[in-house]
Protein backbone atom coordinates (compact mmCIF):
# COMPACT_ATOMS: atom_id res chain seq x y z
CA UNK A 1 0.00 0.00 0.00
CA UNK A 2 1.44 3.37 -0.90
CA UNK A 3 0.46 6.80 -2.08
CA UNK A 4 1.84 10.30 -2.01
CA UNK A 5 1.42 11.66 1.51
CA UNK A 6 3.01 13.96 4.03
CA UNK A 7 3.61 13.09 7.67
CA UNK A 8 0.38 14.58 8.99
CA UNK A 9 -1.69 12.71 6.39
CA UNK A 10 0.10 9.47 7.20
CA UNK A 11 -0.56 9.76 10.93
CA UNK A 12 -4.21 10.56 10.32
CA UNK A 13 -4.50 7.60 7.95
CA UNK A 14 -2.92 5.24 10.48
CA UNK A 15 -5.35 6.40 13.15
CA UNK A 16 -8.26 5.41 10.92
CA UNK A 17 -6.73 2.09 9.78
CA UNK A 18 -5.82 1.02 13.30
CA UNK A 19 -9.11 1.82 14.93
CA UNK A 20 -8.68 5.44 15.99
CA UNK A 21 -11.27 8.08 15.24
CA UNK A 22 -10.70 10.70 12.57
CA UNK A 23 -9.81 14.33 13.01
CA UNK A 24 -12.42 17.02 13.30
CA UNK A 25 -15.12 15.46 15.46
CA UNK A 26 -17.02 18.06 17.40
CA UNK A 27 -19.99 18.24 19.70
CA UNK A 28 -19.53 14.83 21.31
CA UNK A 29 -19.52 14.11 25.01
CA UNK A 30 -17.23 11.91 27.02
CA UNK A 31 -19.61 9.01 26.56
CA UNK A 32 -18.22 8.58 23.05
CA UNK A 33 -15.06 7.11 24.51
CA UNK A 34 -16.75 3.83 25.30
CA UNK A 35 -15.11 2.42 22.16
CA UNK A 36 -11.63 2.27 23.76
CA UNK A 37 -10.55 -1.38 23.54
CA UNK A 38 -10.68 -2.84 27.05
CA UNK A 39 -10.71 -6.59 26.57
CA UNK A 40 -7.55 -6.71 28.63
CA UNK A 41 -5.45 -4.19 30.52
CA UNK A 42 -3.33 -1.89 28.39
CA UNK A 43 0.30 -2.93 28.07
CA UNK A 44 1.67 0.05 30.00
CA UNK A 45 5.12 0.14 31.51
CA UNK A 46 4.82 -1.29 35.01
CA UNK A 47 6.15 0.91 37.76
CA UNK A 48 6.27 4.14 35.76
CA UNK A 49 4.93 7.16 37.63
CA UNK A 50 3.73 10.51 36.31
CA UNK A 51 3.58 13.40 38.79
CA UNK A 52 1.57 16.33 37.41
CA UNK A 53 1.82 19.82 38.89
CA UNK A 54 -1.11 22.06 38.00
CA UNK A 55 -0.16 25.76 38.03
CA UNK A 56 -3.53 27.29 38.78
CA UNK A 57 -4.38 30.73 37.46
CA UNK A 58 -2.42 30.91 34.22
CA UNK A 59 1.37 30.95 34.50
CA UNK A 60 3.22 33.77 32.74
CA UNK A 61 5.39 31.76 30.37
CA UNK A 62 7.36 34.76 29.09
CA UNK A 63 8.65 35.52 32.58
CA UNK A 64 9.31 31.82 33.26
CA UNK A 65 11.30 30.84 30.17
CA UNK A 66 12.46 34.28 29.16
CA UNK A 67 13.39 35.66 25.71
CA UNK A 68 15.71 38.06 27.54
CA UNK A 69 17.66 38.99 24.36
CA UNK A 70 14.49 40.06 22.52
CA UNK A 71 13.93 43.84 22.53
CA UNK A 72 10.21 43.37 21.84
CA UNK A 73 9.86 41.47 25.12
CA UNK A 74 11.46 44.29 27.12
CA UNK A 75 9.54 47.01 25.25
CA UNK A 76 6.21 45.33 25.99
CA UNK A 77 7.06 44.95 29.68
CA UNK A 78 8.89 48.10 30.71
CA UNK A 79 8.64 47.43 34.47
CA UNK A 80 8.18 43.65 34.79
CA UNK A 81 10.56 42.20 32.20
CA UNK A 82 13.50 40.24 33.59
CA UNK A 83 16.95 41.27 32.41
CA UNK A 84 19.36 38.63 31.18
CA UNK A 85 21.95 39.81 33.69
CA UNK A 86 19.88 38.37 36.54
CA UNK A 87 18.15 35.50 34.71
CA UNK A 88 19.57 31.97 34.42
CA UNK A 89 20.93 31.24 30.96
CA UNK A 90 19.57 28.21 29.11
CA UNK A 91 20.08 27.77 25.35
CA UNK A 92 18.96 29.43 22.09
CA UNK A 93 19.05 32.89 23.70
CA UNK A 94 16.49 31.84 26.33
CA UNK A 95 16.76 32.24 30.09
CA UNK A 96 15.07 30.77 33.16
CA UNK A 97 13.45 32.75 35.96
CA UNK A 98 16.13 33.67 38.52
CA UNK A 99 14.12 32.09 41.35
CA UNK A 100 14.28 28.63 39.72
CA UNK A 101 17.86 27.93 40.73
CA UNK A 102 17.22 24.28 41.59
CA UNK A 103 15.50 23.58 38.28
CA UNK A 104 18.43 25.22 36.47
CA UNK A 105 20.83 22.78 38.19
CA UNK A 106 18.69 19.87 37.00
CA UNK A 107 18.57 21.40 33.50
CA UNK A 108 22.36 21.52 33.42
CA UNK A 109 22.37 17.79 34.28
CA UNK A 110 20.10 17.05 31.30
CA UNK A 111 17.14 16.25 33.57
CA UNK A 112 14.76 19.00 32.39
CA UNK A 113 13.01 19.21 29.01
CA UNK A 114 11.14 22.45 28.29
CA UNK A 115 8.61 22.40 25.46
CA UNK A 116 8.06 25.96 24.23
CA UNK A 117 4.83 27.61 23.08
CA UNK A 118 2.30 24.90 23.93
CA UNK A 119 -1.34 25.65 23.19
CA UNK A 120 -4.23 24.81 20.86
CA UNK A 121 -6.36 26.45 18.13
CA UNK A 122 -8.91 29.12 19.14
CA UNK A 123 -7.66 29.33 22.75
CA UNK A 124 -10.12 30.06 25.52
CA UNK A 125 -9.17 32.68 28.12
CA UNK A 126 -11.67 31.69 30.81
CA UNK A 127 -10.02 30.01 33.81
CA UNK A 128 -12.84 27.47 34.12
CA UNK A 129 -13.28 26.54 30.48
CA UNK A 130 -9.56 26.57 29.70
CA UNK A 131 -8.88 24.28 32.66
CA UNK A 132 -11.58 21.89 31.44
CA UNK A 133 -9.99 21.83 27.99
CA UNK A 134 -6.57 20.97 29.39
CA UNK A 135 -8.03 18.34 31.71
CA UNK A 136 -10.12 16.59 29.07
CA UNK A 137 -7.86 16.89 26.01
CA UNK A 138 -10.62 18.37 23.86
CA UNK A 139 -10.76 21.00 21.16
CA UNK A 140 -11.72 24.52 22.23
CA UNK A 141 -15.27 24.11 20.84
CA UNK A 142 -15.84 20.53 22.04
CA UNK A 143 -17.34 19.68 25.43
CA UNK A 144 -16.11 16.42 26.98
CA UNK A 145 -16.95 15.24 30.46
CA UNK A 146 -14.09 12.76 30.82
CA UNK A 147 -10.49 13.58 31.65
CA UNK A 148 -7.63 12.39 29.45
CA UNK A 149 -6.02 10.70 32.47
CA UNK A 150 -9.35 9.09 33.34
CA UNK A 151 -9.55 7.61 29.85
CA UNK A 152 -5.98 6.36 30.15
CA UNK A 153 -6.69 4.76 33.53
CA UNK A 154 -9.76 3.06 32.10
CA UNK A 155 -7.52 1.25 29.61
CA UNK A 156 -5.20 0.22 32.43
CA UNK A 157 -7.94 -0.89 34.83
CA UNK A 158 -10.73 -2.25 32.58
CA UNK A 159 -12.45 -4.11 35.44
CA UNK A 160 -13.15 -0.88 37.38
CA UNK A 161 -15.60 -0.25 39.04
CA UNK A 162 -16.76 -3.89 39.20
CA UNK A 163 -13.51 -4.62 41.00
CA UNK A 164 -10.86 -2.33 42.40
CA UNK A 165 -7.11 -2.45 41.85
CA UNK A 166 -4.92 -3.37 44.80
CA UNK A 167 -3.55 0.17 45.04
CA UNK A 168 -5.13 3.56 44.26
CA UNK A 169 -5.35 4.08 40.52
CA UNK A 170 -4.61 7.80 40.86
CA UNK A 171 -3.92 10.08 43.80
CA UNK A 172 -4.80 13.75 43.99
CA UNK A 173 -3.54 15.93 46.82
CA UNK A 174 -6.40 18.30 47.59
CA UNK A 175 -10.08 18.29 48.49
CA UNK A 176 -12.17 18.17 45.28
CA UNK A 177 -11.60 15.56 42.58
CA UNK A 178 -10.33 17.01 39.31
CA UNK A 179 -12.09 16.44 35.99
CA UNK A 180 -8.71 15.08 34.89
CA UNK A 181 -9.54 11.69 36.44
CA UNK A 182 -13.21 11.40 35.48
CA UNK A 183 -14.52 8.79 33.03
CA UNK A 184 -17.88 7.33 32.13
CA UNK A 185 -16.97 4.50 34.53
CA UNK A 186 -16.61 6.98 37.39
CA UNK A 187 -13.72 8.82 39.00
CA UNK A 188 -10.37 7.04 39.21
CA UNK A 189 -8.61 9.19 41.79
CA UNK A 190 -8.47 9.05 45.55
CA UNK A 191 -8.40 12.60 46.93
CA UNK A 192 -6.96 13.59 50.30
CA UNK A 193 -4.69 16.13 51.97
CA UNK A 194 -3.12 13.97 54.67
CA UNK A 195 -2.89 10.14 54.58
CA UNK A 196 -3.43 9.54 58.28
CA UNK A 197 -6.27 12.05 58.65
CA UNK A 198 -7.86 10.53 55.55
CA UNK A 199 -7.70 7.09 57.17
CA UNK A 200 -9.17 8.40 60.40
CA UNK A 201 -12.01 10.03 58.49
CA UNK A 202 -13.18 6.89 56.71
CA UNK A 203 -11.94 4.18 59.10
CA UNK A 204 -14.78 1.95 60.15
CA UNK A 205 -17.15 3.44 57.57
CA UNK A 206 -19.12 0.67 55.86
CA UNK A 207 -19.43 0.58 52.11
CA UNK A 208 -23.07 1.06 51.03
CA UNK A 209 -23.80 -1.52 48.32
CA UNK A 210 -27.52 -0.84 47.89
CA UNK A 211 -28.40 -0.19 44.23
CA UNK A 212 -29.53 3.44 43.74
CA UNK A 213 -32.83 4.14 41.96
CA UNK A 214 -32.85 4.53 38.17
CA UNK A 215 -33.41 8.29 38.27
CA UNK A 216 -31.29 11.38 37.74
CA UNK A 217 -30.94 11.73 41.50
CA UNK A 218 -30.10 8.04 41.65
CA UNK A 219 -27.22 8.53 39.23
CA UNK A 220 -25.82 11.26 41.46
CA UNK A 221 -26.28 9.05 44.52
CA UNK A 222 -24.49 6.22 42.75
CA UNK A 223 -21.57 8.52 42.00
CA UNK A 224 -21.30 9.51 45.67
CA UNK A 225 -21.49 5.88 46.73
CA UNK A 226 -18.69 5.00 44.37
CA UNK A 227 -16.47 7.72 45.84
CA UNK A 228 -17.27 6.48 49.35
CA UNK A 229 -16.52 2.88 48.38
CA UNK A 230 -13.16 3.85 46.89
CA UNK A 231 -12.31 5.84 50.01
CA UNK A 232 -13.02 2.85 52.23
CA UNK A 233 -11.13 0.57 49.86
CA UNK A 234 -7.93 2.60 49.83
CA UNK A 235 -7.79 4.39 53.19
CA UNK A 236 -5.76 1.65 54.88
CA UNK A 237 -3.55 1.10 51.82
CA UNK A 238 -2.66 4.79 51.67
CA UNK A 239 -2.02 5.05 55.41
CA UNK A 240 0.13 1.93 55.43
CA UNK A 241 2.08 3.08 52.38
CA UNK A 242 2.73 6.51 53.88
CA UNK A 243 3.84 4.99 57.20
CA UNK A 244 6.05 2.40 55.49
CA UNK A 245 7.62 4.91 53.11
CA UNK A 246 10.11 7.59 54.02
CA UNK A 247 11.62 10.91 53.07
CA UNK A 248 15.41 10.77 52.84
CA UNK A 249 15.61 14.58 52.91
CA UNK A 250 13.70 17.39 54.59
CA UNK A 251 11.07 18.96 52.34
CA UNK A 252 10.31 22.70 52.21
CA UNK A 253 7.57 23.80 54.59
CA UNK A 254 5.43 25.09 51.71
CA UNK A 255 2.16 23.46 50.71
CA UNK A 256 3.72 22.13 47.49
CA UNK A 257 6.71 20.84 49.43
CA UNK A 258 4.34 19.00 51.77
CA UNK A 259 2.51 17.48 48.79
CA UNK A 260 5.76 16.21 47.29
CA UNK A 261 6.77 14.78 50.66
CA UNK A 262 3.56 12.75 50.76
CA UNK A 263 4.06 11.49 47.20
CA UNK A 264 7.59 10.44 48.11
CA UNK A 265 6.36 8.41 51.07
CA UNK A 266 3.64 6.73 49.03
CA UNK A 267 6.00 5.76 46.21
CA UNK A 268 8.77 4.57 48.53
CA UNK A 269 6.14 2.81 50.65
CA UNK A 270 5.30 0.53 47.71
CA UNK A 271 2.17 2.09 46.17
CA UNK A 272 1.84 1.18 42.49
CA UNK A 273 -0.24 4.25 41.65
CA UNK A 274 0.75 5.50 38.16
CA UNK A 275 -0.52 9.11 38.26
CA UNK A 276 -0.37 11.80 40.97
CA UNK A 277 -1.81 15.31 40.74
CA UNK A 278 -0.39 18.17 42.81
CA UNK A 279 -1.58 21.77 42.81
CA UNK A 280 -0.15 25.23 43.37
CA UNK A 281 -2.29 28.31 42.79
CA UNK A 282 -1.67 32.03 42.65
CA UNK A 283 -0.64 32.43 39.01
CA UNK A 284 -3.44 34.85 38.08
CA UNK A 285 -0.99 37.76 38.26
CA UNK A 286 -3.02 40.73 37.06
CA UNK A 287 -1.22 43.12 39.43
CA UNK A 288 2.19 43.47 41.08
CA UNK A 289 3.41 40.35 39.34
CA UNK A 290 7.16 40.42 39.90
CA UNK A 291 7.31 39.47 43.58
CA UNK A 292 4.40 37.01 43.49
CA UNK A 293 5.68 35.21 40.41
CA UNK A 294 9.19 34.99 41.86
CA UNK A 295 7.89 33.44 45.07
CA UNK A 296 5.82 30.90 43.15
CA UNK A 297 8.73 29.70 41.05
CA UNK A 298 11.03 29.52 44.06
CA UNK A 299 8.39 27.33 45.72
CA UNK A 300 8.16 25.05 42.67
CA UNK A 301 11.91 24.87 42.14
CA UNK A 302 12.68 24.07 45.78
CA UNK A 303 9.97 21.39 46.02
CA UNK A 304 10.86 19.72 42.72
CA UNK A 305 14.59 19.75 43.46
CA UNK A 306 14.06 18.22 46.89
CA UNK A 307 11.80 15.52 45.48
CA UNK A 308 14.28 14.66 42.74
CA UNK A 309 17.11 14.35 45.28
CA UNK A 310 14.90 12.22 47.51
CA UNK A 311 14.02 9.86 44.66
CA UNK A 312 17.70 9.66 43.67
CA UNK A 313 18.66 8.75 47.23
CA UNK A 314 16.03 5.99 47.29
CA UNK A 315 16.92 4.67 43.80
CA UNK A 316 13.43 5.47 42.51
CA UNK A 317 14.08 8.35 40.12
CA UNK A 318 14.35 6.21 36.96
CA UNK A 319 10.61 5.46 37.28
CA UNK A 320 9.31 8.98 37.69
CA UNK A 321 8.58 11.94 35.42
CA UNK A 322 7.25 15.32 36.57
CA UNK A 323 5.10 17.43 34.23
CA UNK A 324 3.77 20.95 34.73
CA UNK A 325 0.74 22.52 33.07
CA UNK A 326 -1.32 25.69 33.40
CA UNK A 327 -4.60 26.64 31.77
CA UNK A 328 -3.03 29.41 29.66
CA UNK A 329 -0.10 31.83 29.51
CA UNK A 330 -0.26 35.62 29.82
CA UNK A 331 -0.36 38.54 27.40
CA UNK A 332 2.85 39.73 25.75
CA UNK A 333 2.40 43.29 27.03
CA UNK A 334 2.05 44.15 30.69
CA UNK A 335 -1.11 45.90 31.88
CA UNK A 336 -1.50 49.16 33.82
CA UNK A 337 -1.12 47.53 37.24
CA UNK A 338 2.33 45.98 36.77
CA UNK A 339 0.86 42.62 35.92
CA UNK A 340 -0.27 40.61 32.90
CA UNK A 341 -3.68 39.54 31.68
CA UNK A 342 -4.91 36.20 30.31
CA UNK A 343 -3.02 35.04 27.24
CA UNK A 344 -2.39 31.90 25.22
CA UNK A 345 0.67 29.73 24.64
CA UNK A 346 3.23 28.97 27.34
CA UNK A 347 6.05 26.48 28.09
CA UNK A 348 5.68 23.14 29.85
CA UNK A 349 8.36 21.46 31.99
CA UNK A 350 9.29 17.76 32.11
CA UNK A 351 11.68 16.77 34.85
CA UNK A 352 13.41 13.49 35.63
CA UNK A 353 16.17 11.14 34.59
CA UNK A 354 14.18 9.75 31.65
CA UNK A 355 13.82 13.07 29.78
CA UNK A 356 16.05 14.00 26.85
CA UNK A 357 16.83 17.44 28.29
CA UNK A 358 16.99 20.91 26.75
CA UNK A 359 14.61 23.27 24.96
CA UNK A 360 12.10 21.83 22.50
CA UNK A 361 10.92 24.02 19.65
CA UNK A 362 11.57 27.55 18.46
CA UNK A 363 11.66 30.53 20.78
CA UNK A 364 8.50 32.65 21.15
CA UNK A 365 7.97 34.80 18.05
CA UNK A 366 6.91 38.18 19.43
CA UNK A 367 6.78 39.75 15.97
CA UNK A 368 3.99 37.50 14.69
CA UNK A 369 1.05 37.54 17.10
CA UNK A 370 -2.60 36.54 16.72
CA UNK A 371 -5.47 38.97 16.22
CA UNK A 372 -5.64 39.62 19.98
CA UNK A 373 -1.95 40.41 20.23
CA UNK A 374 -1.12 37.07 21.84
CA UNK A 375 1.50 34.49 20.94
CA UNK A 376 0.73 31.75 18.47
CA UNK A 377 1.36 28.22 19.67
CA UNK A 378 4.01 25.98 18.12
CA UNK A 379 2.79 22.63 19.44
CA UNK A 380 -0.65 21.35 20.36
CA UNK A 381 -0.89 20.38 24.03
CA UNK A 382 -2.23 16.96 22.99
CA UNK A 383 1.11 16.29 21.30
CA UNK A 384 2.57 16.60 24.79
CA UNK A 385 -0.02 14.31 26.37
CA UNK A 386 0.39 11.76 23.58
CA UNK A 387 4.15 11.77 24.11
CA UNK A 388 3.79 11.29 27.86
CA UNK A 389 1.31 8.43 27.43
CA UNK A 390 3.36 6.60 24.81
CA UNK A 391 6.96 7.29 25.76
CA UNK A 392 6.74 7.45 29.55
CA UNK A 393 3.67 5.44 30.54
CA UNK A 394 4.07 3.02 27.62
CA UNK A 395 0.56 3.15 26.16
CA UNK A 396 0.30 1.80 22.60
CA UNK A 397 -0.45 4.09 19.66
CA UNK A 398 -3.98 2.80 19.00
CA UNK A 399 -5.22 3.47 22.52
CA UNK A 400 -3.45 6.83 22.58
CA UNK A 401 -5.18 7.79 19.33
CA UNK A 402 -8.54 6.73 20.71
CA UNK A 403 -8.09 8.70 23.93
CA UNK A 404 -7.83 11.94 21.94
CA UNK A 405 -9.98 10.85 18.98
CA UNK A 406 -7.12 11.84 16.70
CA UNK A 407 -3.41 11.29 16.14
CA UNK A 408 -0.96 13.85 17.46
CA UNK A 409 2.70 13.82 16.52
CA UNK A 410 4.98 13.21 19.47
CA UNK A 411 7.73 15.54 20.66
CA UNK A 412 11.35 14.70 21.59
CA UNK A 413 10.72 14.95 25.33
CA UNK A 414 12.03 11.60 26.59
CA UNK A 415 15.16 9.64 25.77
CA UNK A 416 13.02 7.04 24.00
CA UNK A 417 10.95 9.68 22.14
CA UNK A 418 11.41 10.57 18.51
CA UNK A 419 14.72 12.40 18.18
CA UNK A 420 13.48 15.14 15.87
CA UNK A 421 10.70 17.67 15.88
CA UNK A 422 7.65 16.69 13.79
CA UNK A 423 8.40 18.96 10.84
CA UNK A 424 11.94 17.57 10.56
CA UNK A 425 11.07 13.86 10.57
CA UNK A 426 11.67 11.97 7.32
CA UNK A 427 9.86 8.76 8.33
CA UNK A 428 7.58 7.33 11.01
CA UNK A 429 7.15 3.85 12.46
CA UNK A 430 3.97 3.09 14.36
CA UNK A 431 4.03 0.84 17.41
CA UNK A 432 3.27 -2.76 16.36
CA UNK A 433 -0.37 -3.78 16.68
CA UNK A 434 -1.31 -5.84 18.56
CA UNK A 435 1.44 -5.58 21.15
CA UNK A 436 1.85 -7.92 23.03
CA UNK A 437 1.27 -10.17 20.04
CA UNK A 438 0.66 -13.84 19.39
CA UNK A 439 0.86 -15.36 15.91
CA UNK A 440 1.26 -12.20 13.84
CA UNK A 441 1.50 -8.46 14.29
CA UNK A 442 0.94 -5.56 11.90
CA UNK A 443 3.70 -3.02 11.23
CA UNK A 444 2.88 0.34 9.65
CA UNK A 445 5.36 2.99 8.56
CA UNK A 446 5.50 6.14 6.51
CA UNK A 447 8.26 7.64 4.35
CA UNK A 448 8.19 11.42 3.78
CA UNK A 449 11.30 11.73 1.60
CA UNK A 450 12.35 9.01 -0.83
CA UNK A 451 14.86 6.70 0.87
CA UNK A 452 16.19 3.16 1.00
CA UNK A 453 14.79 1.58 4.15
CA UNK A 454 15.16 -1.60 6.17
CA UNK A 455 12.47 -2.81 8.56
CA UNK A 456 13.85 -5.59 10.74
CA UNK A 457 13.31 -7.65 13.88
CA UNK A 458 16.10 -7.68 16.49
CA UNK A 459 16.61 -9.36 19.84
CA UNK A 460 17.48 -7.27 22.89
CA UNK A 461 21.20 -7.88 22.30
CA UNK A 462 20.95 -6.07 18.97
CA UNK A 463 21.22 -9.17 16.77
CA UNK A 464 19.22 -8.98 13.56
CA UNK A 465 16.76 -11.89 13.41
CA UNK A 466 14.72 -11.10 10.31
CA UNK A 467 14.44 -8.43 7.61
CA UNK A 468 10.73 -7.79 7.30
CA UNK A 469 10.73 -5.22 4.53
CA UNK A 470 13.52 -3.45 2.65
CA UNK A 471 14.33 -1.46 -0.49
CA UNK A 472 13.85 1.91 -2.10
CA UNK A 473 10.64 3.57 -0.96
CA UNK A 474 9.00 6.61 -2.46
CA UNK A 475 6.99 9.00 -0.34
CA UNK A 476 4.01 7.07 0.98
CA UNK A 477 2.55 4.85 3.68
CA UNK A 478 3.39 1.15 3.92
CA UNK A 479 2.42 -1.87 5.97
CA UNK A 480 3.84 -5.33 6.58
CA UNK A 481 2.80 -8.28 8.70
CA UNK A 482 5.31 -10.55 10.44
CA UNK A 483 4.70 -14.18 11.38
CA UNK A 484 5.84 -14.65 15.00
CA UNK A 485 5.14 -18.36 15.49
CA UNK A 486 8.80 -19.38 15.16
CA UNK A 487 9.98 -16.97 17.87
CA UNK A 488 10.06 -17.67 21.60
CA UNK A 489 7.98 -15.60 23.98
CA UNK A 490 9.76 -12.50 25.21
CA UNK A 491 10.82 -8.98 24.33
CA UNK A 492 12.12 -7.99 20.88
CA UNK A 493 12.82 -4.81 18.91
CA UNK A 494 11.27 -3.64 15.65
CA UNK A 495 13.56 -1.14 13.93
CA UNK A 496 13.07 1.03 10.84
CA UNK A 497 16.29 2.50 9.42
CA UNK A 498 17.16 4.43 6.27
CA UNK A 499 20.18 5.37 4.21
CA UNK A 500 19.78 8.85 5.69
CA UNK A 501 21.14 7.49 9.00
CA UNK A 502 17.71 7.72 10.64
CA UNK A 503 16.44 4.95 12.89
CA UNK A 504 13.18 4.45 14.79
CA UNK A 505 12.81 1.52 17.19
CA UNK A 506 9.86 0.12 19.13
CA UNK A 507 9.68 -2.79 21.53
CA UNK A 508 7.58 -5.83 20.61
CA UNK A 509 6.40 -8.35 23.17
CA UNK A 510 5.68 -11.87 21.87
CA UNK A 511 3.38 -13.90 24.10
Amino acid sequence: MKKQINRKAFLHQMAVLSGGVGIGLTGVTGKAFGQIPAAHAANVQAGKVLVIIQLGGGNDGLNTVIPAEDDIYHAGRPTISIKKEVALKLDQGMYLHPSAVGIKRLYDKGQVSIAQNIGYPNPNRSHFRATDIWNTGSDANTLWDEGWAGRFLRTRYPEFPVSYAKHPMAVQLGSVESLLFQSDQGGFSTVFEDPNLFYQLVSGTPSDTDIPPATLAGEELGFLKQIAAASVQYAGVIRDGANKGKNSVTYPSTNLGRQFGIVSKLISGGLETPVYLLNIGGFDTHANQLTQHANLWKTISDAVTTFQLDMDNQNLSDRISIMTFSEFGRRVKQNGTAGTDHGTAAPMFFIGKTVRGGLIGANPNLKVLDSNGDMKFNFDYRQVYSTVLRDHLGLDNVRTQTIFQSTFERLPIYKNSTEVLPDAAKMELMVPWPNPARGTTLLQYGVFEEATISLALFDLQGRELKIIDAGLRKVGSYSARIDLQSYASGHYLISLSSNRAERITHQLVIE
